[in-house]
């Protein structure tokens, strides 16, 4: 599908995975050993952890800043550590549609970039998701807090944050565990939503799911969505995928798909992919979901599923329209909106041309390039 795209001279969507902070750079470095093809990159301030790593693109801020160690926590140097390097980020970020930015907040590297770093992304004319793990409960209220205000700041620019709980990774039953088991389960859940999110949007679909949809999902979500995955093998395999979202920890136990505003399924399977077993797993989640749902599904066939099915699901709680209409600054897309009526002209950043890649002009931690209204996250009535 991509290629034939190409042959008409339209681009096809680019992805590009980012990895933030030890946590986010050890997921997306997992990810990239399953999946070669992955255009991914690792970015930390820890540059004895970034050499660890199997990844082949790192990218090591801040050398001046924490010279060569981690931030230790202090999310004020993993914030100035990414706009020191800000520059190396825009390079990234060439042609790039859609980016994906994995992280744990709580400590300082992650926290501190994260938010800058959806910035830079969204001056540069890509469409911003985050998958961002939020702390345990047992690691304490001064991390929390860190996390929570990290969350804040990078929703005035990301288009959607999944956000990731922890604790909601665990039972009571979990207790004994070993805690590098625990935190390994998160990782695993990021590395998870990456290899999903990345199989939706390049495999070739039978049933139509593409980078626009997405795009939909995104801009109407209200700033976060929540994520969920499932996989089955042999006989009732579509039964167990669809017991398993409606059961999922990160769903709540199904209840956020009880009051569900707007949802993405995606289902890939291999060649021997009955339509029955399609409508198994849609037909159970259609019976949670409210009838009023916007949705949006689409079927992908991988030789190497034959024998398993799987499934994403991208789960909006609200669905409003943006009141800053800045559809098109997606890189070589355009979404046609049917004829204009009378309306107010919209206002949205153009993008900076031919100095998009220059260093922002930055006063009291704000980028002055950026125009007013966006940086104060000011909404425009319509």
């Amino acid at each position: 599908m991509s290629e034939s795209i190409e042959s008409k001279g339209v681009r096809a969507p680019r992805l590009l995975v980012m990895g933030v902070g030890s946590s986010g750079a050890r997921a997306v470095s997992g990810m990239s050993e399953l999946n070669p093809d992955l255009d991914a990159v690792a970015i930390d301030t820890d540059s004895k952890a970034l050499a660890a790593l199997t990844i082949e693109r790192t990218i090591h801020v801040g050398a001046t800043v924490t010279r060569g160690l981690s931030s230790g926590g202090d999310v004020e140097l993993g914030r100035q550590s990414i706009e020191q390097d800000s520059s190396s980020i825009r390079k990234q970020l060439r042609e790039v549609d859609l980016l994906v930015i994995v992280a744990g907040l709580g400590g300082g590297t992650g926290s501190g970039a994260v938010p800058v770093i959806t910035r830079i992304a969204r001056e540069a004319g890509a469409l911003v998701l985050t998958l961002l793990s939020t702390p345990f409960k047992f690691e304490g209220v001064k991390i929390a807090r860190i996390a929570e205000e990290s969350l804040k700041r990078a929703r005035t620019h990301a288009d959607a944050i999944i956000r990731i709980p922890n604790e909601r990774l665990v039972d009571r039953v979990d207790a004994d565990l070993p805690v590098e088991q625990v935190f390994a389960r998160s990782h695993q859940v990021m590395m998870d939503g990456i290899f999903a999110v990345g199989r939706m949007l390049t495999r070739n679909g039978v049933c139509g799911l593409d980078f626009a949809s997405v795009h939909t999902m995104l801009r109407n979500c209200d700033g976060f969505c929540h994520f969920a995955s499932a996989d089955g093998a042999g006989e009732g395999r579509a039964d167990r995928v669809a017991e398993t979202l409606l059961t999922h920890r990160l769903l709540n136990k199904g209840k956020l798909l009880e009051n569900a505003a707007g949802i993405v399924i995606g289902l890939t399977g291999g060649h021997d992919l009955k339509l029955s077993e399609v409508e198994i797993v849609m037909n159970k989640l259609r019976e949670k979901l409210p009838d009023d749902v916007w949705l949006n599904f689409g079927v992908a066939i991988d030789p190497a599923f034959d024998g398993r099915l799987s499934a994403i699901t991208l789960v909006a709680e609200h669905w409003n329209e943006p009141l800053v209409d800045d559809g098109n600054r997606q890189l070589g897309l355009s979404f046609n909106r049917g004829a204009p009526g009378q309306a107010e002209l919209p206002l949205e950043s153009a993008g900076k041309g031919e100095f998009a890649y220059v260093d922002p002009t930055i006063h009291n931690n704000q980028d002055l390039d950026v125009p007013t209204y966006i940086r104060r996250d000011i909404k425009l009535p319509r």
